[in-house]
């Protein structure tokens, strides 16, 4: 017995003598780095090898699938932000201090300063996959007052700004996608005014909002100068004239739901370079549906609409052209009915008939319009100077006396450094043209950002 398990200890000894002696570390990170590039050239080999098939079909039946690369997680988390103080002082009173779109009182003055216009995100990628490209982005901010408090700045309440999924996948030059989520609005070319909140320029003749969609894309490139995209979206019907949303347990529906259509919205867009310029050329269009027909809630009070579904229309052009010292860049928009989108007195016309029935006549037309010269004389500095308006057609049946149109001139300038500060000026004048006359506000403002 002991003869035996000395000739098993002999054997083992032998075999363990001839096994190579482990590799040093570095020795194995060369060949995990020759690894890696080895499998990156394969899948070089793989896609070009697909895009000289003929078709997608025959690809997928000639070509395997390669692993996917070492090091290559299955998410990844991108995240952003900034964190933003923003100050302000007005020698009149606005609809709102952070957000003066309009003048409500010239001879009142605000001061003030916030922080809620700080915000947070996370892109999600999900770089295995090859075939198609799949992304997800969620971003919020803080920028909703918790209602009834004194305390609005410190209980300022999350806001939902994005949260969508894109999936595409491309062919040589060409681009198929899709959208699905809550994001900017297919129908609104996606640029604003260089003002230090941008959205100040909702009512003088900026539109957007953010609303929840699906949308399918199409992008063409040419000569890798050119790209020619086409969008197409069904959107959630909604209306900012409703007094439906007043009343949660009694009359809780939108008169945009109650179209029972969602809203179509589509965009063309031209982008490219020529001649050291970075050219932009967009056209969005929408049309939508709202019905005003049930009873809803004003006041606490069932209020019946007669003849009240309307159309929602929207064409809007937009044109951006940059250079490395300079900039141009503005939109026009004409429509009925948006409110919706941010527009200034672009509401419903109606007439009040009794105590309890109010008779829809239609909806509002209005247009308006931005424009902008930017000048960068240095790197990370821009100085802008634009003027905007808005202006909702009076003269239709049922226009009620209120605002007519609003205007504004703005001087801005931003400069960033060590890449991730910057600091930012404005001065506004707003003119806000009422039934009783002209309302005229000066507004400052400046902030300080962290972006990461």
């Amino acid at each position: 017995m002991s003869l035996t398990r000395s000739a098993i200890m002999l054997i083992v000894s032998f075999c363990l003598l001839a096994l190579p002696s482990p590799a040093p570390a570095a020795d194995i990170g060369e060949r995990l780095s020759a690894l890696e590039k080895r499998q990156e050239e394969l899948a070089a080999e793989n896609r070009k090898l697909r895009e000289e098939l003929k078709t997608p079909e025959k690809a997928a039946e000639a070509v395997p699938q390669t692993p996917a690369p070492v090091g290559k997680k299955a998410v990844e988390f991108v995240p952003y932000g900034f964190v933003d103080l923003t100050g302000w002082a007005h020698d009149a009173r606005f609809n709102a201090s952070e957000l003066p779109l309009y003048v409500k009182d010239e001879s009142e003055s605000t001061t003030g300063v916030t922080a809620k216009r700080s915000r947070l995100g996370t892109k999600i990628l999900f770089p295995q996959l090859e075939t198609v490209k799949l992304s997800a982005t969620l971003e919020i901010d803080f920028f909703t007052n918790m209602a009834d408090t004194g305390f609005a700045e410190g209980y300022a309440m999350i806001r939902m700004r994005h949260a969508f999924f894109d999936l595409s996948r491309t062919w040589g030059a060409s681009m198929l996608g899709c959208k699905i989520g809550q994001t900017w609005l297919t129908a609104v070319p996606n640029f604003f005014p260089a003002v230090v909140n941008p959205a100040q320029g909702w009512a003088v003749g900026n539109l957007w909002q953010r609303m929840p969609l699906a949308e399918v894309y199409f992008t063409q490139k040419f000569a890798d100068t050119f790209a020619f995209t086409a969008q197409l979206a069904a959107v959630r019907a909604i209306t900012g004239a409703s007094a439906n949303r007043n009343g949660f347990l009694e009359v809780n529906i939108d008169a945009g739901d109650a179209s029972h259509i969602p809203q179509i919205q589509a965009q063309l867009s031209l982008k490219g370079k020529v001649s050291g310029l970075d050219l932009l050329l967009a056209v969005g269009g929408a049309w939508g549906r709202e019905n005003y027909k049930g009873g809803v809630l004003q006041n606490r009070k069932t209020v019946t609409y007669t003849g009240g579904i309307v159309d929602v229309g929207l064409i809007h052009p937009a044109l951006k052209i940059a250079h490395e010292y300079f900039e141009l860049a503005g939109k026009f928009y004409w429509g009925q009915n948006l409110d919706g989108f941010g527009a200034f007195g672009g509401g419903l016309l109606t007439e009040q008939l009794d105590a309890a029935t109010v008779r829809v006549i239609g909806s509002r037309r209005t247009m308006g319009y931005w424009g902008q010269v930017t000048g960068k004389p240095l790197k990370g500095l821009s100085l802008n100077i634009g003027y905007g308006a808005e202006d909702p057609d009076q003269k239709q049946e049922g226009a009620a006396p209120g605002y007519e149109r609003n205007s504004s001139l703005w001087i801005s300038s931003f400069y960033t450094f060590f890449d991730h500060v910057t600091l930012g000026f404005q001065w506004a004048q707003v003119w806000t043209d009422t039934a009783g006359g002209r309302l005229t506000g000066n507004s400052i403002m400046g902030n300080v950002r962290l972006s990461f």
